[in-house]
This record gives structure tokens, C-alpha cells and sequence, in this order.
């Protein structure tokens, strides 16, 4: 039998298809790495990997966590003291990495820099690799922060100063990459190729270091900084997909119509996919996994997961991974689920790990001592301020925009840093770039990057808010009112038979509507509850919530010593409220006992609580009190919402409460402003932005509670909704003596919106 085994490995010797060679025993001793093996006086045989897995050795694996350990303590140290001075922290995990590297630690402390970082190849690739997954974070990071909503809705101002900009600084840095000495070029043979980078190099801008300069200049939210900042996404997105193309052409180490056809192809069929399915595909699936999984930072997990399937297919079919990550954030920014704190997940591990091991493994590689002629950094660096001064100002101008303002366009377009340290850092790996000119696109990301902050302060100096600038920060002054949005709601309900459980699961279907909003039904898995009626709680509510719109709902269970304990532990899994149906049997209490109580003091979300008055659904008028208080806001967005979901009438009612008041008092009282009329004017203007018309009342009495409940009898109205503040040194659910008066009085249905008392609104 051995012989025969020994025969059909010989046939099986080289089939690369099985991914391992097989072969006879007798020639053992020629191999190092044995998965099986026979004996060899039977003529057996014995099976070697096809790739050899070489073991990393102790001392390899302590260099490493040395490098990660000083590249981070020392980038972190240098970003702090950038910060404290204005600059991007960026620059100074950059900085960092040269002094670290040939240019200062080695010529300082010779020995220490080679113990450290010594050229041989096991630390190279460890380091490196450690670095471009770092590189990849920083792309989903850019992508993840890249809004194509905001680029098409700047048009045709922000269109002219990109175009402009990258085409001139395109042009310009072409022309130098054709006339810089070939000490400047890693084969002189590939000047085109060579010509390609310094051409992209120079057209790039950095988003996160202009949003970062916009923010602390306080630009974020005026149009000038919009235009700014959707340039410069206009400006990487073209600049991402060239880079990612000119590294497929420097692998083939060809230029042609043929090698361009086998990057362009590809390409277009990759982003086809990710615009007409992957989209859609990649909403499904962090949805899924929003509503449906367990573990700790799921949303997380999958969102790297992309990148990397994303960076690992454009790096398949011949384009840099790099690019693959920016599409992948691209895809994941328009994800409703993807919202701010798994934003804030990401950015956390890329700036405070990822990130800065890449700047500083980046600077690095920077050899200050070869950049040689101080001629050709001067040449290049003017011409990269040059370009897109004259082409983002002269589109500024063709745009619409005033000198002053397309000179701090041009301006804050200029800063390059990470993005072109990235684009050096790709062709430097790839041997397009040699060391001196790699060094003089580092120096170029420096100085553009520490230019553009102190200069844009100074340009901007007397340019005077846009026309539109107060409107749209009213518009969303008004529109941040709102406690949820229709795409991607994520609501939770707690289970319940009776009246007022199914009419909190149909408000909450109500306001989740959209495909990609969902409904949670939520059951404790506590002692003594019982599964089996969990099931047929959840039938009905399910029922209701599909009559009422809902096209997500989902059944959930959850463990822990208390229900009150389970509930406040799944509401901290980013849901935009919790409702729950006011308890059965509360004896003397207007809405329910101490579980609830210990709901509402325990959630982390907005809790909606929720008692029917018997009205058939869906409810038709709506009355909400108002206030100028933030608790008072968030229940008239409910309300609105609900409105506009049903069709319901919406009155907002605001009491002025009167009291004895001197005569001085009176006459002062002439010269104010009646009170209410800012508040209702807000409310009607929130109404407005919802496309629902309003009706406002404003009333005067010595007790508001009997006028709210006067006014419900009089517009016959069938749900009451109170934004109401949590009285938490009581020992029961208690939200003050005019709330508790019309929760015992008021014979329609009733919502009251709590919000969370960590980070909750605040009363007024």
C-alpha cells in the first residue's frame, strides 16, 4: 500500500491546485518543514506545506513591540506638542518618525538606531505591514468622514475650484516630474511613471487636516468652509482613484493602452459594484448586525471587515489597497446605521493607534541628509503652493465666490499632510520614488500642512458671513430639535399584552417606517418570566407594528438579575428611544411602579411611556405642551414626527402662567416681547422644516395644568404628548405635581418623553 501511495504522490508532486506538494519519504531529508510522514523503509510518504510557515523568533517578536511601543509613546508625544501650537497632530506623529529615523537618531546614537530599527528583513516587513493596515484604517477613517450629499450640494462652486485646482497642480507637477535629474527617480527608465506621482502628489488635498483647520477656526458650518471642505473631497476622491491606477501601472512597470485597459476595466467594474450593489449589500448588513447580534462593537468589527475585503480586492486586481478602504468608508458613510459613535469608534483607533504608528513608520523611512540640492525642495514646494493658489482661487472666482474669499480657498486647499505622505509612502514602496525625492514630498506635506492654518486665519480676516450662511445655521439650528431621523431609526420596544404596550409598539412603528429603521421587541429573561408569553406578546406587536408601517421588527431577548437591569443594559446599545406601555396595575401611581422607575433612571436612551385612552389608531389630533425647555422640545418632535407619519393635526400649546405681579412689574412687561411667541414661532418653524402646518395656541391661566386638559376636551384630541423631566430623588416614577394632575385627569391617550438622565437634556 505505501508503494502505491508513493506512486500517486510522484503524480501529485506538482499539482499547485491542491495548494501542497506531496512528496515520496526517500527524499526527506531534502525538506525542513514535515506536516506527515511515514515511515521511510515502507516507502511512504509525507505532506510539506506549499508555503513554508517559518516560526517569528523570540527576539523578533520583542523588536516589534519595542518599535510599535517607542513609534507610538514618541508620535503621540510630538502630535501633543503640534496641537498645543496650533498645528496639525499629524505632522507632528511625522515629525516624530524622522527624528526617530536616519535623518537624527541615527546620526545622534548610531548603535540605538540600528538595535531599534536594523535593516534586515524579518522587522522591515513586520513594521511595515503593521503600518499600511494602519494606512488602511486611515483611508476608512477619510472615507467614513467623506459626504457626497455635501458635494452635490455645493455644485457648481466647489466643482470649479477642485477642477481647477487639480488640473493645474496636475499639469504643473507633470512638467516638474519630466525635467527633476535622475537622482531624483528610482529608475530613470520610468520618468512617466515617476512624472504620474509627483503629478498626483501635488494635486491631492488633506481633508482631515482641513476639517480640523475649519473646525478650529469655527468654519465648519458657514458656506466658505463648505466649499472648502467639498473641494477637497472632490480632490481626494480624484486623486485616490488616479494614485490607485498609476500603482497598478508602476507594478506592471509599463505604460500602454494594454496595461491601462487591465487597471481601468477592473476598476469600473469594482466601483459599479460597490455604487449599484455593494451599497446596498453593505446597509443590509450592518443593519443585520445592528439589530440582530450580541457582542460588544459588532458595527465595529464589520466595518473594518469591509475595509479589508475592499482593500484586499483593489490590491487583487492590480489597484493599491489604499483605495479599496476609501471606497469601503465611502460605502459605510452612506449607512444610516453608521452614526456617530461608531464613527467615533473608528476614529479612536486609528488616531489614537493605527494612525500614528503609520505617520511615524513614515517619517522613518525620510532621509533629511539625501535631499542634496536645497534648489529642487524650494522648486518643488513653490510649485505646489503656486498651483493651487492660481488654479482653486481663478475657480473660486469663475465660481461665484469674492477675491478675498477664493484666496482662503485657495488657501486652505493647499494643505496636503496625511494624504500626501501617503501618496509618497506608495511610491516609495513601490520604487517609483527614490529616498532624496521621497524626502522633498515629505517636506512638502510638512510645510503645506504648518502654512495653511495661521494663513487662512489671516485671509479671512474681514470676510463677512455668505448670504446663505445665517439661513442654513437657523435651518439647522431648528432641524438638531428633532430626537430622531427616518433613515435609520432604531427604536426599542419593551414587551407587553395589554392596550397600552400595543399602542407604544404602534407610535414606535410609526416613526420607523423607513427600509432602513427597525423596531426591537424586547423581553428580560429574568426569573419568572415566561417564554411562552413572550411569544404571544410578541405576535401581536409585531401584527400592529407591520399595520403601522414598520418594515423591520425584530424579537430580542435578554438576560440579567432584574428586568429593570436588562432593559437599561440593551438601551445602551445605540437605540434613539425606548417605549413601553404604562403599567396595568399602578393602584395609586399615574403611570406605572418601580420597574419602571427603575427604567427610566437606568436607560441611556429617550424612554416614551405610553398609556392608551381607547381611540382608535391611527390617532388623529395631537395636542403637545410646550416650553422653552429642551425636555418640552424633544416632545414636540415626537409629536411631530408622529404627525407626519399619520396625517394626524398637530396643536402646540404654550401656557403662560399668571401671578400676582406688582404694577412696576406691568408696566415693565409692556416693553418685552409677549412670552410664548418665540417659542410657538420656533415650534412652527420645526413644523415647517417637517412639511406639517401647525396650529399654535398660546394661553394664560393661574393653573397650566387645567388649561392643558380644558384645551385637550375642547380639540377633542386623542393623543396628549408631555416632554416631562424625571424626578429622581423620588421613590416612584414621579415627574412633578402639574404632570402627575393631568396624567389622573386626561381621558385621551398620553406619551410622555423622558429624556436620559446621563447627557440628557437639560431642564429649564
Amino acid at each position: 500500500m505505501y508503494q502505491r501511495l508513493g506512486r500517486l504522490a510522484e503524480l501529485l508532486a506538482f499539482n499547485r491546485d491542491l495548494g501542497l506538494i506531496i512528496l515520496p519519504a526517500r527524499s526527506y531529508h531534502q525538506q525542513e518543514n514535515l506536516c506527515i510522514r511515514a515511515p521511510e523503509d515502507a516507502g511512504g510518504i509525507k505532506v510539506i506545506p506549499r508555503f513554508p510557515l517559518p516560526h517569528l523568533k523570540d527576539t523578533e517578536l520583542l523588536r516589534l513591540l519595542l518599535q510599535l511601543g517607542v513609534l507610538l509613546l514618541v508620535a503621540r508625544t510630538f502630535a501633543d506638542l503640534m496641537k498645543r501650537v496650533g498645528g496639525a497632530p499629524v505632522i507632528g506623529e511625522l515629525v516624530a518618525g524622522i527624528v526617530l529615523g536616519p535623518s537624527v537618531l541615527g546620526k545622534l546614537a548610531p548603535p540605538l538606531f540600528t538595535a531599534l530599527f536594523p535593516a534586515d528583513q524579518p522587522s522591515v516587513i513586520l513594521l511595515g505591514a503593521f503600518a499600511w493596515i494602519g494606512a488602511v484604517m486611515l483611508l476608512l477613517s477619510v472615507g467614513l468622514e467623506t459626504d457626497l450629499k455635501l458635494m452635490r450640494s455645493i455644485g457648481r462652486t466647489a466643482m470649479f475650484v477642485s477642477s481647477f485646482g487639480v488640473t493645474l497642480s496636475f499639469l504643473l507637477g507633470l512638467g516638474l516630474g519630466f525635467t527633476l535629474p535622475d537622482s531624483y527617480l528610482a529608475d530613470p527608465a520610468q520618468r512617466t511613471i515617476f512624472a504620474l506621482f509627483v503629478a498626483i502628489a501635488l494635486s491631492i488635498s488633506a481633508v482631515p487636516v482641513i476639517a480640523r483647520i475649519l473646525t478650529d477656526l469655527g468654519l465648519m458650518r458657514r458656506e466658505l468652509g463648505t466649499v472648502i471642505l467639498a473641494a477637497g473631497m472632490m480632490d481626494d476622491t480624484v486623486g485616490w482613484l488616479l494614485l490607485s491606477l498609476v500603482a497598478g501601472l508602476a507594478k506592471r512597470r509599463r505604460i500602454g493602452l494594454v496595461p491601462i485597459g487591465e487597471l481601468v476595466g477592473p476598476a469600473v467594474l469594482f466601483l459599479a459594484f460597490c455604487y449599484f450593489v455593494g451599497f446596498r449589500l453593505v446597509t443590509r448588513w450592518l443593519r443585520w448586525i445592528d439589530d440582530r447580534t450580541y457582542a460588544e462593537h459588532a458595527k465595529l468589527t464589520a466595518m473594518i471587515v469591509v475595509a479589508l475585503i475592499c482593500a484586499a480586492v483593489t490590491q487583487a486586481i492590480g489597484l493599491h489597497a489604499v483605495f479599496g478602504a476609501f471606497i469601503a468608508g465611502l460605502m459605510l458613510a452612506g449607512s444610516a446605521r453608521v452614526r456617530k459613535v461608531a464613527r467615533d469608534d473608528v476614529e479612536a483607533l486609528t488616531t489614537g493607534f493605527m494612525g500614528p504608528i503609520f505617520f511615524a513608520f513614515s517619517g522613518l523611512q525620510v532621509n533629511l541628509g539625501a535631499l542634496g540640492d536645497p534648489l529642487i525642495p524650494v522648486l518643488v514646494l513653490a510649485s505646489a503652493f503656486a498651483a493651487k493658489f492660481v488654479g482653486c482661487g481663478l475657480g473660486g472666482l469663475l465660481g461665484g465666490l469674492h477675491w478675498r474669499e477664493a484666496l482662503a480657498v485657495a488657501i486652505g486647499m493647499n494643505a496636503r499632510g496625511g494624504m500626501g505622505i501617503i501618496v509618497a509612502l506608495v511610491g516609495l514602496s513601490l520604487g517609483v520614488l527614490s529616498p532624496p525625492m521621497y524626502a522633498v514630498l515629505i517636506t512638502v506635506a510638512l510645510a503645506t500642512s504648518l502654512a495653511t492654518p495661521p494663513l487662512l486665519s489671516w485671509s479671512l480676516r474681514g470676510v463677512r458671513e455668505r448670504p446663505g450662511d445665517l439661513e442654513r445655521l437657523e435651518r439647522q439650528r431648528i432641524e438638531a430639535q428633532l430626537p430622531l431621523k427616518g433613515d435609520g431609526t432604531k427604536l426599542l420596544v419593551l414587551s407587553g399584552g395589554g392596550p397600552n404596550a400595543i399602542l407604544a409598539a404602534h407610535i414606535a412603528a410609526t416613526l420607523a417606517r423607513h427600509d432602513d429603521a427597525s423596531v426591537t421587541v424586547f423581553h428580560a429573561d429574568v426569573p419568572g418570566a415566561s417564554a411562552a408569553d413572550f411569544d404571544a406578546q410578541f405576535i401581536r406587536i409585531k401584527e400592529t407594528a407591520a399595520l403601522s408601517g414598520a418594515r423591520n421588527v425584530h424579537q430580542r431577548l435578554g438576560s440579567a438579575d432584574s428586568i429593570s437591569a436588562a432593559i437599561a443594559e440593551e438601551s445602551g446599545r445605540d437605540y434613539d428611544a425606548v417605549f413601553a406601555g404604562a403599567s396595568q396595575v399602578h393602584r395609586n401611581r399615574a403611570l406605572g411602579g418601580d420597574v419602571l422607575r427603575e427604567i427610566v433612571a437606568a436607560a441611556r436612551a429617550p424612554v416614551v411611556i405610553v398609556r392608551d385612552g381607547g381611540a382608535p389608531t391611527p390617532l388623529r389630533r395631537v395636542l403637545v405642551p410646550i416650553t422653552g425647555a429642551p425636555f418640552s422640545r424633544m416632545g414636540a418632535g415626537f409629536a411631530m414626527l408622529y404627525a407626519r407619519a399619520t396625517g394626524a393635526a398637530v396643536t402646540a400649546l404654550y401656557v403662560r402662567e399668571r401671578s400676582f405681579v406688582s404694577l412696576a412689574a406691568l408696566i415693565a412687561a409692556r416693553h418685552r416681547p409677549v412670552d410664548g411667541e418665540q417659542v410657538v414661532a420656533e415650534i412652527k418653524s420645526l413644523g415647517q422644516q417637517l412639511g406639517l402646518e401647525i396650529e399654535t395656541r398660546i394661553a394664560s391661566g393661574s393653573r397650566p395644568e387645567n388649561i392643558i386638559l380644558r384645551i385637550a376636551e375642547e380639540t377633542e384630541c386623542d393623543l396628549l404628548v408631555m416632554g416631562a423631566l424625571f424626578r429622581s430623588a423620588e421613590q416612584r416614577l414621579y415627574f412633578g405635581p402639574r404632570v402627575e394632575h393631568i396624567l389622573r385627569r386626561a381621558r385621551c391617550a398620553v406619551a410622555v418623553v423622558i429624556p436620559p438622565e446621563r447627557g440628557g437634556a437639560a431642564s429649564g
